[in-house]
């Protein structure tokens, strides 16, 4: 009988701890959003036909925030992570990174990726933010605004 409730007892203690194995840390876990779920299952499994309504919220919620500038898309991200809301940073973050990456450019570089400067700190944060990493996508979006803020060196003429 003693054994039998010290088992039961050590199975309910337990518990909690096999609850999550495999799975990560039950706090980062917590972190991934609607949105981020959405993404990870499209990416499992790619030939079937996305179902996305977070997704689509989050954009229909970016679109109406109204924000149209690099350093605005960047500050709503940063207040997006803050809130906990990952799926919503995200879509700000790929409109940021979009903005920053329709410059003009001379058409003999066109073809150059860019991979340096607030457009690297950006895929940084927008990578964090899909693994549940908030703090990271903070630290990452901070890294990319101080990058805007910057003034351009220009070359000696």
């Amino acid at each position: 009988m003693r054994a039998t409730a010290l088992l039961l007892s050590l199975a309910v203690l337990a518990g909690p701890a096999a609850a999550h194995h495999g799975r990560g840390h039950p706090e980062q876990v917590a972190q991934v959003d609607g949105a981020v779920r959405e993404q990870d299952r499209a990416r499992a499994n790619p030939a079937a036909t996305p179902w996305v309504p977070e997704q689509n919220r989050a954009a229909a919620e970016a679109e109406a925030a109204g924000v149209d500038d690099a350093a605005g898309l960047l500050r709503s991200a940063h207040a997006a992570l803050t809130a906990r809301r990952a799926g919503q940073a995200i879509e700000f973050l790929e409109r940021a990174e979009s903005r920053l990456l329709t410059r003009s450019t001379p058409a003999t570089r066109a073809g150059e990726p860019v991979q340096n400067g607030p457009v690297a700190r950006i895929t940084a944060a927008r990578l964090a933010a899909g693994r549940g990493d908030l703090k990271t996508a903070m630290d990452q979006t901070d890294l990319a605004l101080a990058a805007l803020d910057r003034p351009r060196r220009r070359g000696r003429r």
